[in-house]
């Protein structure tokens, strides 16, 4: 129904709303939005201004009425737009609940909302490294052991990369490159291993007893010789020739699936790693943590005990 008033008192006043909706005029937002979703109101509003520019002997005969449609159809799209995003600003929910008959039909994909806890997963490992790196290490840890590691997991991956035809490492070069960087990697790891047990499980295979003593050396040492950037590229290589083997049934049982866990777990303590060495906090923290609870000078502890017991026995 048509509401015009020419009377110039009422041409810059609402005469459609309620009062109810003039007091609060969310609630005539929340009423459009809930009967239209808002590709509808554009799918609407386009066949409108089709059919006014287009229909013979309309209101747009002219050109310049035209144009002016078809900025009116714009504008309007616009505010109907910016009345979306106000409301869904405001947490309401835009999902019309009833159409008007002949509406019925499938949504939009897009202009479907779904609530956010349907479509969501925890956080993976690598996404809490730059706030929790020395968590990360922990929980790389707890899924797969260091013995695991060293002793089946990487070595046969290596095994796998340098042996397949296609890989990165088809050629001699490639390959000695990968058995020196191999070799750093699995002391890096002990090292971070080392630093991450307060009572390591297993004893050290790769570090020596001074670098068993101070691991955080360790990982500094091998950022130094190994920019972070390279190791991103070796170990996609590194991955690469482990999912492209080409060379038969896999040795000792090993699947590319188990080169992508470790390929993750190793990306996962690179990450970690590399965090606590930009930030010298994290270092300190992680050697605190390899410390704690530990006598730093057991001799010097002996010695003071001696001395207390002869002050006693003197004492006496």
């Amino acid at each position: 129904m048509k509401t015009c008033n020419n009377h110039p008192q009422w041409y810059n006043e609402p005469l459609r709303l309620t009062e109810e909706q003039t007091n609060e005029p969310t609630l005539a937002l929340d009423d459009f939005f809930q009967c239209y979703h808002l590709n509808e109101v554009r799918q609407t509003l386009w066949q409108w201004v089709v059919a006014v520019i287009s229909s013979a002997g309309s209101v747009s005969d002219d050109h310049h009425e035209r144009n002016n449609h078809l900025y009116f159809y714009e504008k309007m799209e616009m505010l109907v737009e910016a009345n979306w995003i106000m409301r869904r600003g405001c947490g309401k929910n835009n999902t019309p609940v009833s159409r008007a008959p002949g509406k019925q039909g499938r949504v939009p994909a897009d202009e479907i909302e779904v609530p956010h806890t349907r479509f969501s997963k925890p956080a993976r490992l690598i996404e809490k490294i730059s706030t929790e790196p020395k968590l990360v290490i922990q929980e790389v840890f707890s899924e797969v052991t260091w013995e695991e590691l060293h002793e089946y997991l990487l070595p046969t991956w290596l095994r796998v990369a340098v042996v397949s035809s296609e890989s990165p490492y088809s050629d001699g070069d490639g390959r000695q490159v990968l058995y020196e960087f191999y070799d750093q990697l699995m002391i890096f790891i002990e090292a971070l291993y080392i630093s991450s047990e307060a009572e390591p499980e297993y004893s050290p295979s790769f570090l020596s007893a001074e670098q068993s003593a101070n691991p955080s050396q360790v990982i500094t040492a091998f950022f130094q010789q190994c920019p972070v950037e390279y190791v991103h590229r070796e170990l996609c290589d590194f991955l690469d020739a482990g999912l492209g083997y080409d060379g038969g049934s896999f040795p000792n049982g090993f699947t590319p699936w188990q080169a992508w866990m470790a390929y993750n777990h190793v990306l996962c303590l690179v990450e970690a790693g590399y965090q606590l060495y930009v930030n010298k906090e994290g270092m300190i923290a992680l050697a605190a943590s390899q410390i704690k609870g530990k006598i730093l000078f057991p001799k010097k502890m002996e010695e003071a005990k001696k001395i207390l017991e002869r002050a006693r026995i003197v004492k006496e």
